[in-house]
């Protein structure tokens, strides 16, 4: 009986949106520091688009998936390791693309002041670490725990926004602060912060771009082109770096030498889902459970939707 309501519901979603004009239908993107706007806009791919774009900013993606299981936004990037609390949670979303970047993994980070005496990841051993709870920060600082086979009783995890957990490491309340792009480029540019591990040679996963089935369901059509534009956007802005890092700049209050290594990290390529990506999620969601941060092992299977995109994305 429930399925059929839902599926009654579904189709009654999908009657309304077929009806509706299509440039008075609004796709709404979750981003963080402006970036991808900038890129799509520096690229060009926002004229002449035939349905509205609405922009929402958030400060991590764990928040972001919030909104985009409760459908107050449609689409928004996102690392596995957010993604897998989300699922472990029940949220209803889709994972519809993954999304390799040339070089990301360096950008996720576990920085310390200038003058901390931690210099490598066996340092970390008894150290105090802020990041976002369910972030690939958060990811990051397991990795690289059991990489180094420092038992995770062994530090002392405290869980902070990106904003609180710099001000309690240039407070001195943590001794490393485990965040991603923009976050990371800032820091070492503007506060000159050190990682003393990356994401590089550690983390196996690099993006998603995740879909709420309502969005799904009602702007299918909107929003695989929306993922096509940013593909796009994407090989424009590997060829015109420069160009893309100074509309950063503008827009963001980023420094353009901060934004010029945002647009080197963050620049990927959109990919259609297979096997090995689904294989590969699994492994962060069973590296959770195995760290007690989630209580129950999640199947990540079902999280994927490999239709939307299968036959546009090479």
């Amino acid at each position: 009986m429930v399925m059929a309501f839902g599926r009654a519901v579904a189709a009654l979603v999908a009657l309304f949106a077929a009806s509706v004009p299509a440039d008075e239908i609004t796709v709404r993107y979750g981003d963080s520091k402006g970036v991808e706007r900038a890129l799509l806009t520096a690229a060009g791919e926002l004229n002449e688009i035939p349905y509205r774009v609405e922009w929402v900013e958030f400060p991590a993606t764990a928040p972001a998936l919030e909104a985009l299981a409760a459908g107050a936004i449609d689409l928004r990037g996102s690392a596995s390791a957010p993604l897998i609390f989300a699922v472990a949670a029940g949220a209803p979303i889709k994972v519809i693309s993954t999304v390799h970047y040339d070089s990301a993994r360096e950008a996720v980070a576990i920085l310390v002041l200038p003058g901390s005496p931690l210099h490598t990841a066996a340092d970390l051993r008894g150290a105090r670490i802020a990041t976002n709870k369910g972030s690939v920060g958060h990811h990051l600082v397991l990795a690289v725990l059991r990489k180094q086979q420092i038992p995770l009783a062994q530090v002392s995890i405290q869980y902070l926004l990106p904003s609180d957990a710099k001000a309690a490491l240039i407070g001195g309340s943590v001794d490393a602060w485990s965040t991603w792009d923009p976050y990371t480029s800032l820091s070492e540019v503007q506060d000159h912060l050190r990682p003393v591990a990356t994401g590089a040679g550690v983390l196996d996963v690099d993006g998603d771009i995740v879909a709420s089935l309502q969005a799904l369901t009602a702007k299918r059509r909107q929003v695989k082109d929306f993922v096509l534009r940013l593909d796009r956007a994407e090989q424009w802005g590997r060829a015109h770096q420069d160009d893309y890092a100074q509309l950063l700049s503008q827009q963001t209050g980023l420094s353009f030498e901060a934004a010029r290594l945002v647009a080197r990290h963050r620049l990927g390529r959109y990919l259609p889902i297979d096997d090995a990506a689904v294989r590969e999620h699994q492994e962060v969601a069973d590296l959770y459970l195995q760290a007690g941060v989630i209580h129950q092992r999640v199947d990540v299977s079902g999280a994927f939707d490999r239709s939307v995109l299968s036959d546009a994305i090479h």
